[in-house]
């Protein structure tokens, strides 16, 4: 290289520099005008440095600190503008956010994927600019596993964009208010905790045409978009738009469940009582490690994991437990296996005008009274239920790999096919299906349907309007009573229930959280006084569903040359307080 060159080479690197820290202060004023002044101000001295960059850390490509003066200096990797340009314009916009946050948050990776975020919303303007920069990232930012779930950097994009209709970064500035004060670091668990509980809290009115649709959508699931238009004397297109809005904003989803026996799964419930915190934290860490944990559920003493282990391993699971109970000094775990499903809701209950729900404690408790005392729950409305496979059954389907798109598709997509077709065609694209594939897939899914591996839709499911806590009733009566009690849940705004072989089961009851309190109470003294056998616990929904672990019904572990589940010696964890 030649003297010229070289100087000419330096003369555009300072160029490249100085074009990108103009363009960091004209994104920092863009996010100053959306958000306000940031508590640090900007840096008294922002450069250009010769370090390597590494890509991993929540912040990489950087280095923030404070020089001999006690002044804010951030120093960029001279990399970006050389090696990796591509990541150059997400990381300005990244900086220029976290001058917003205090400096106890700075550091934890979800805050540094919302400056991120703040990048995605307003610094690019197609879908394909959205998607391809997702592609870019995720390759760069991994899955990272918390001790009690895992957290995927950019899967929150879209769910942020539209929860609140794109004011997610303007609402969240206020959440981030309390963390001013506090002078440590926090961690990335107390972090994702609070963001959790304001998101879940969260609480987005439904407008009357919303409300009306939803209705006569949870009232008639197998009902076409042109058939709910005649019932609701409405038009088809506006019925559309509607369910496609609330779906887009993660707000509507339809309940699915997989039949797991089907697949080779027990869904089994086990209780684990202590009345010593240490060990209950000492179980939920080592249950939350086992690839089949389902989810982790604590109330009173008592933890509740739910697990789907592989049939052919359910007695090598049994001699484990033995092995907990007695490294732990427990009293031996009950084991309940699940074998159905129950799903309704009352939207009937809410009240358009006020945007909230409309529920008389005294009226509501006398109702659930008398339909369960006088066994008249004969005359509501069959309550929808979904019957799990027999134990022990012998797998006749074989599955293949392509199906495990649609198990993970069943429980946590916010759209069903029948009515919102749109979506189907992006979602195929996205796993990789090419258009002539699209048929094949989608016989594929009712073959799946109609060999009951997952079920039909058997209710919605709403998010975000108004239901903060959740009541748990645990009966322990026979099936007969259980049923009934089940089923006169009903009359209240939302129930999800799992029976257990032995006849006892769970209700979950999402309510709103100004009359939670004094609801449990009362009906824990009324199945009390009923001679009902039941412990009523309650929790914030942003709790109350446990640690959800990685996706149980997943391709990563099943083998499909040998045709079952992978199990290994390092399955179940050796019991160690």
């Amino acid at each position: 290289m030649t003297p010229n060159q070289s100087r000419d080479q330096t003369t555009l690197l300072s160029q490249a520099q100085a074009e990108a820290i103009k363009k960091f202060d004209t994104v920092a004023a863009m996010i100053e005008n959306l958000l306000g002044s940031p508590p640090i101000g900007h840096y008294s001295t922002m450069s250009f440095a010769s370090f390597p960059l590494q890509l991993k850390g929540p912040r990489f490509g950087v280095k923030e600190y404070k020089d001999n003066k006690d002044h804010n200096v951030l120093q960029f990797s001279k990399d970006l503008l050389t090696k990796y340009p591509k990541y150059l314009e997400p990381i300005l916009w990244r900086e220029a956010f976290l001058l917003h946050l205090p400096s106890s948050i700075r550091e934890v990776s979800l805050a540094a994927d919302l400056g991120l975020y703040c990048y995605y919303r307003f610094g690019l303007r197609t879908k394909k600019q959205k998607d391809q920069f997702l592609q870019i990232w995720q390759t760069t930012s991994p899955s990272i596993d918390y001790t009690f779930y895992r957290y995927y950097p950019t899967a929150g994009f879209e769910y942020f964009d539209n929860l609140v209709d794109g004011n997610f970064l303007k609402m969240a500035k206020g959440w981030f208010k309390p963390f001013i004060q506090v002078t440590t670091a926090i961690s990335a668990e107390t972090y994702t905790e609070n963001l959790e509980r304001w998101m879940f809290n969260y609480h987005r009115k439904l407008r009357p045409i919303e409300h009306k649709i939803l209705c006569g959508l949870n009232d008639c699931l197998t009902c076409s978009q042109i058939e709910l238009a005649e019932h609701l004397k409405l038009r088809q297109p506006t019925i559309s738009q509607v369910i496609k809005r609330l779906a887009q904003q993660h707000l509507l989803r339809f309940i699915i469940y997989e039949n797991y026996p089907k697949l080779g799964l027990q869904p089994i419930t086990v209780k684990f009582a202590s009345n010593k915190a240490k060990i209950t934290n000492s179980l939920m860490k080592m249950i939350s490690k086992i690839r089949y944990s389902h989810s982790l559920q604590e109330f009173d003493y008592q933890l509740f994991a739910s697990f789907l282990i592989p049939t052919e391993r359910m007695t090598r699971f049994r001699q484990w437990l033995k092995q907990v109970t007695s490294s732990f000094n427990l009293v031996p775990p009950e084991i309940r296996f699940i074998t159905e499903r129950m799903h309704a809701r009352n939207l009937h209950l809410y009240n358009t005008q006020a945007g909230e729900w409309s529920l008389e404690i005294e009226s509501q408790l006398e109702n659930f009274s008398r339909l369960v005392s006088e066994k008249l729950t004969s005359h509501l409305p069959s309550i929808k239920s979904f019957k799990m496979a027999p134990h022990q059954i012998k797998r006749s389907i074989k599955i293949k790999q392509e199906d495990f798109i649609y198990m993970q598709r069943a429980t946590e997509v916010f759209l069903a096919t029948r009515h919102v077709k749109f979506i189907e065609s992006h979602e195929l694209r996205e796993a990789g299906y090419k258009e002539s594939e699209h048929m094949a897939y989608r016989r594929r899914v009712k073959f799946l349907e109609k060999n009951e591996l997952i079920s039909p839709p058997l209710g919605i499911g709403l998010l975000n309007i108004g239901l903060n806590s959740v009541i748990f009733i645990d009966i322990r009566s026979h099936e007969e009573e259980t049923r009934r009690i089940l089923s006169a849940c009903q009359i209240f705004p939302h129930i999800s229930s799992k029976l257990f072989d032995d006849g006892t089961g769970i209700a979950t009851l999402p309510v709103p959280s100004i009359i939670a309190v004094s609801l449990m109470t009362s009906l824990d003294e009324l199945l009390m006084s009923l001679g009902v056998p039941a412990v009523t616990t309650m929790k914030p929904t942003w709790k109350a569903y446990g640690w959800m672990g990685p996706p149980i019904v997943d391709s990563l572990n099943y083998d499909f040359e040998k045709n079952k589940w992978i199990w290994t010696k390092d399955t179940l964890p050796i019991p160690r307080i």
